[in-house]
């Protein structure tokens, strides 16, 4: 895994742990729960595949999904210096992937 790929994961981990913390502890616990239960992997390792977040997060607090992933696209955006899309609310999985993608073509520049 290259430098960047560990970068990326850093600031992946640390804009979810940052998005979950607003719903509480036990919440928190919950979604970890489901989606180590359920994929068997841990919630800060589905940058590769944000699907799995997005269903844990939906599974777990449906509606509320939306502000959860918001919060993380924000975060997440802002840690690695990529642009936020205008329209972020859609297609969660895509801006993860595009966050990652963009910030992997910028540390090669």
């Amino acid at each position: 895994m290259t430098t960047t790929e560990n970068k990326f994961k850093e600031a992946y981990k640390q804009a979810v742990e940052e998005a979950l913390s607003i719903l509480g502890k036990n919440v928190s616990v919950i979604i970890n729960s489901y989606i180590l239960e359920k994929y068997s992997i841990r919630l800060t390792d589905t940058g590769d595949n944000p699907k799995l977040l997005s269903d844990a997060l939906e599974a777990a607090i449906d509606g509320g999904s939306r502000i959860v992933q918001r919060r993380i696209l924000r975060s997440l955006y802002n840690r690695v210096g990529v642009e936020l899309p205008f329209a972020m609310t859609t297609n969660f999985e895509h801006k993860i992937l595009t966050a990652k993608k963009e910030y992997e073509k910028a540390s090669f520049l």
